[in-house]
């Protein structure tokens, strides 16, 4: 079990406490019975802005068909998640925002016969022919702010149709809480069109910052040692830590050649994220396990 004990001294040297200066001394221990390990992690995303982008925003979906029942999930900072799921506009009276039932025609069937059941409850994203990248991920937007999207939790600002990476950027409208949303984009089934290289333009989303630390892993008390492995640098290789709750407020910032011996918060899971792609992290938690 890890404990920590502290202890504060009184004593004389005459042994009169009347009479005779009082020296003070204090101690802290700290015993863990279990560790992690150490590990690496290697960092990759260098922002907290969260976006979906497109390869290229004046490119025209030839044939939604293609796309029909694609989908892709994200997740508030609520843990409210929601299903946007691509309908064939062209073949489909279903608007964006409708919620998929299991006999919604999603273009040239129903979902039932499709072997589409993934698709409903989720979010109808209605795509005609012919419509730009840049403006599928308008229709995303509009889907993501309907009543039946997420509905004010998540604000997303609108993508430029033009040529090259084109992005919609999703924020949180509500005053002192965080975009930090999971942005599901590697159980996406979306094809050809969405962006996720990885850099400052591309898909990107908290599930993009490892988490150094599960909350379910230990129980208070336990305590992480963080050593950024980049050579110090005054802005590049820079590691910042936070919180996954609501406000996802940063917690730190470590610099290359720095470590940190921290207190740690279990009722969240730490994340982490860089300044310069690439920069390692090493990690270790000593605590209970939960």
């Amino acid at each position: 079990m890890a404990t920590v004990t502290a202890g504060i001294t009184l004593t004389s040297g005459v042994g009169d406490l009347l009479t005779d200066a009082l020296a003070l001394s204090d101690s802290t221990s700290i015993t863990a019975a279990n560790t992690s390990g150490l590990a690496r992690k290697t960092l990759t995303s260098i922002s907290k802005t969260n976006r979906i982008s497109c390869l290229d925003g004046d490119a025209a979906i030839a044939d939604a068909t293609v796309h029909e029942g694609q989908y892709i999930d994200i997740t508030d900072n609520h843990g409210l998640k929601k299903r946007y799921v691509i309908i064939d506009g062209s073949s489909s009276t279903v608007a964006t925002g409708d919620i998929i039932a299991s006999g919604t025609d999603l273009g040239s069937d129903t979902a039932a016969n499709l072997g589409l059941l993934q698709t409903v409850g989720g979010i109808a994203v209605d795509v005609p022919n012919t419509t730009t990248q840049a403006a599928t991920l308008n229709l995303f937007k509009t889907a993501i702010e309907h009543a039946n999207g997420h509905n004010g939790s998540i604000s997303v600002a609108s993508a430029t149709v033009a040529d090259g990476v084109q992005e919609i950027v999703l924020t949180n409208g509500t005053s002192g809480e965080s975009g930090a949303f999971l942005v599901d984009i590697d159980n996406s089934t979306i094809t050809v069109f969405l962006d996720n290289t990885k850099d400052a333009e591309a898909t990107n989303s908290a599930l993009e910052h490892p988490i150094l630390v599960n909350k379910s892993e230990f129980t208070s008390p336990a305590y992480a040692y963080i050593k950024n492995t980049a050579a110090y640098h005054a802005s590049n290789g820079r590691v910042f830590l936070y919180y996954d709750n609501h406000g996802a407020e940063e917690i730190m910032e470590i610099r290359g050649g720095a470590f940190a011996f921290i207190p740690l918060n279990t009722q969240n899971n730490l994340r982490a994220y860089t300044s310069t792609s690439g920069t390692i992290v090493e990690y270790m938690v000593f605590g209970t396990n939960a």
